[in-house]
């Protein structure tokens, strides 16, 4: 069992610093490719989240280095060992690293025993092909069991798994603690149209949003949290998928967007791994000062 931890008083974000935009780069190519009913992958499908690894991720790595942006970058088990050179890529370009499934498995379908065995899987193949000690870690189809798993058995720094809130909190059980960095598929480059008429997968670049809409999106909501954070901390979570977000007129969406939103004052791009540093040294400040 577990219990939430929120700080006594407003959070603040270093000096100087009003809206951190907290990047997510979802590097899974085809994991969770759609399967026909008699289990065979999509070939179509299967091609398209393929482009992934393949083109789309070197593109985004590029467009983030050419504005001097270091994110996340969250990578399933089995993609990283397929194309160990794209997440070799990514850790010499000084991104942080977590954890995102072995296949991206929806976790909430499966028993809590299988569940911790896939998670074990991940962490080990970023440490035996990457030297990578994974300090967090994100399942985009949480399960009931996984906050208690990641307490029980990990020493994760952060999680991104829940969608629940606009800051971080502490999760607290099993005699450790970690952060909770929510997630939102809101402020994702795609805005997929989930559930719209199609072919069988309902996250395909076919069925996604115009660049344009998405782009008016992005810019809507970081124009109402930079305002917001004239007065209370606020931060903005920025999603990208490699098969979606990785193509061109969608990276072109990534690349717009950066260069809007740098000609604010006080607009930090920043990883999980900072922003859980900042939010912990604060969250000790207020501790400390009550003492």
């Amino acid at each position: 069992m577990w219990k939430e931890k929120h700080p006594s008083q407003s959070v603040r974000w270093p000096q100087g610093v009003r809206l951190p935009i907290v990047v997510s780069v979802h590097h899974q190519s085809e994991e969770m490719t759609s399967l026909f009913p008699d289990r065979q992958p999509d070939p179509f499908d299967y091609s398209e989240r393929q482009y992934g690894a393949r083109r789309g991720a070197w593109r985004l790595l590029e467009i983030l280095d050419k504005h001097g942006v270091r994110g996340t970058w969250l990578i399933c088990g089995a993609t990283l060992e397929k194309y160990p050179e794209v997440s070799r890529a990514v850790k010499k370009a000084g991104h942080s690293i977590a954890g995102h499934t072995y296949e991206h498995e929806m976790m909430c379908n499966l028993p809590r025993e299988t569940e911790l065995v896939l998670m074990n899987k991940t962490v080990s193949a970023f440490e035996d092909l990457l030297g990578e000690r994974l300090r967090g870690w994100r399942t985009c189809f949480a399960s009931h069991n996984t906050i208690d798993l990641i307490l029980e058995h990990f020493d994760f720094e952060w999680d991104g798994s829940i969608w629940n809130d606009d800051l971080p909190y502490i999760v607290e059980g099993y005699g450790r603690e970690v952060l909770e960095i929510s997630f939102h598929a809101y402020s994702d480059v795609a805005l997929v149209a989930l559930g719209a008429e199609g072919p069988v997968s309902a996250y395909g670049t076919w069925q996604s949003n115009t660049p344009e809409f998405a782009l008016r999106a992005l810019k809507s909501m970081f124009d109402a949290l930079y305002e917001r954070g004239a007065e209370k901390a606020v931060m903005m979570p920025l999603t990208v998928h490699d098969f979606i977000a990785g193509r061109p007129s969608r990276a072109k969406v990534l690349d717009d967007f950066i260069s809007y939103a740098k000609q604010f004052e006080g607009v930090v791009f920043t990883s999980h791994d900072q922003l859980a540093a900042w939010w912990q040294a604060d969250y000790r400040a207020q501790n400390e000062s009550v003492a």
